[in-house]
């Protein structure tokens, strides 16, 4: 997986992700979402592996967004939110 940073999801824009694990991952080419309950993993998911982008780092941000960014010499900073936000 290589991992290269991860974050604990401790704000409420996305309700449901709440007190999640985000990793950023250089290898695998993912964002993964690592759903807890109890203190025990439940669920891993990938998410944005479909951009084939390494990912060096992740933040949450004040808005409660989570800032991504990619690796390389064309580095992008990704902000995911709930689709219902623009």
């Amino acid at each position: 997986m290589a991992p290269s940073r991860l974050v604990i999801y401790e704000e409420h824009l996305f309700e449901e992700w709440h007190n999640n694990i985000f990793v950023a991952t250089l290898k695998d080419k993912s964002v993964r979402r690592i759903i807890r309950k109890n203190g025990l993993v439940m669920k891993e998911e990938r998410l944005l592996a479909e951009l084939g982008e390494r990912f060096r780092d992740i933040k949450v941000g004040q808005d409660g967004a989570i800032y991504v960014l990619t690796d390389g010499e064309n580095a992008k900073l990704l902000r995911m939110v709930p689709a219902t936000i623009k």
